[in-house]
């Protein structure tokens, strides 16, 4: 596979440190597109012991599996199911649900944000687990916006404000959380391993562009956070300029921030960092791949 890789897929090989194995692993999803895994995860208007009516694998021994989740088994479509559009459930990429995983060391907030929140999945999964009283779901697109709207209503997930705001008008006014989510706009490499298109995402140039607006999204999150909170920054790309890079140059760029261990991901532990973050590739099993990290804030920062 390595012989006739392109220079863009070596290029990402090597900045990833992949050993030979690995890299190939990683050229074969992105070129066959097969590697995304669905999820769904249960509504608030599900009830505690509802189960969804279709068959689903065994994920007892997975660990870091958010609540509330369930895997479908091979061949089913969630979405064609009566209880679907009954808003039982909400229908996401198994990846997804592995970024949310870092809540699992978080208590249930007193207020949260969703920053880049369209389509809703990371607000799904932040009401599966706590079921929050104060929540925004934000999103600065307006079409986007209306169908994270639609969602929400859809699922009936209750006390959720949805919002139209850029991340510099939130610092602005000043809001403070005891959570945020900033599942950042990226390149999205882990599109290709789903078989979507998407030219351009290995390139320099539009890494380096996402990398630069992560940047200055985390940095008006921070200012968004109370003392002793937590941002979970998350991307569905593999660049490490996107995702290790813009975590250490928060962490040196802001003090009073450290990036928080997350036992049930210890296995995906990132080796491109020597602070405690995490990622998902497509040979893991658990769908195209992701990045997270959880970052606190100080108590008395």
């Amino acid at each position: 596979m390595l012989q006739d890789a392109t220079k863009a897929e070596l290029r990402l090989c090597s900045r990833l440190k992949l050993e030979e194995s690995a890299a190939s692993q990683l050229i074969a999803a992105m070129r066959e597109g097969k590697s995304s895994r669905g999820a769904v995860v249960l509504s608030p208007l599900a009830a505690a012991d509802y189960l969804p009516p279709f068959d689903c694998i065994d994920t007892s021994d997975w660990g870091w599996l958010p609540p509330r989740v369930f895997v479908p088994a091979e061949g089913v479509k969630p979405t064609a199911f009566a209880d679907y559009a009954s808003g039982l459930y909400y229908a996401l990429d198994l990846s997804s649900c592995w970024e949310s995983a870092p809540l699992s060391v978080v208590e249930a907030p007193a207020a949260s944000l969703d920053m880049c929140a369209a389509p809703g999945g990371k607000t799904m999964l932040m009401a599966a687990r706590y079921l929050p009283h104060n929540h925004t779901a934000n999103e600065v697109n307006a079409a986007r916006r209306g169908i994270l709207r639609q969602n929400m209503e859809q699922c009936g997930v209750p006390n959720v404000a949805v919002t139209g705001l850029r991340p510099d008008q939130w610092a602005a006014e000043g809001h403070c959380f005891n959570l945020l989510l900033a599942d950042a706009p990226c390149s999205g490499q882990s599109l290709l391993c789903k078989g979507i298109r998407n030219p351009g995402c290995l390139g320099a140039q539009m890494v380096n562009g996402n990398a630069k607006r992560q940047k200055g999204i985390l940095l008006a999150a921070v200012q968004c956070v109370a003392p002793g909170g937590h941002i979970l920054y998350s991307t569905c790309t593999y660049d490490p300029d996107e995702n290790e890079k813009v975590m250490a140059y928060i962490l040196k760029r802001v003090p009073g921030w450290t990036a928080v261990e997350v036992p049930v991901l210890a296995e995906f532990r990132s080796a491109l960092a020597d602070f405690p973050c995490y990622r998902l590739l497509p040979h893991h099993g658990f769908g195209a791949g992701g990045f997270c990290c959880l970052l606190k804030r100080n108590i008395n920062s």
